[in-house]
């Protein structure tokens, strides 16, 4: 592997690490939501917490139902 691969490998696995806690625990958040499939439930409170994220790392974040998908209905929208 050249060195400058190995050197890119090791601070990606370096900062990887140094975020182990943060990423646990945002994955935890989000398996918590219960999107059970079929039907689908509870997508917004997911996609919300996905997009809490993404505006702390100062991300413009935007939600869009997913109207004209059969699966988008009122009782289990999907954004």
């Amino acid at each position: 592997m050249p060195i400058a691969a190995t050197n890119l490998t090791d601070r990606v696995l370096a900062t990887i690490d140094a975020a182990a806690a943060e990423i646990v625990a945002f994955t935890s958040e989000l398996i918590r939501i219960p999107t059970i499939n079929p039907p689908g439930e509870r997508y917004p409170e997911c996609a919300e917490a996905i997009g809490r994220r993404l505006k702390a790392c100062g991300f413009d974040v935007a939600y869009h139902p997913a109207e004209g998908r059969p699966e988008h209905t009122a009782s289990h929208p999907r954004v």
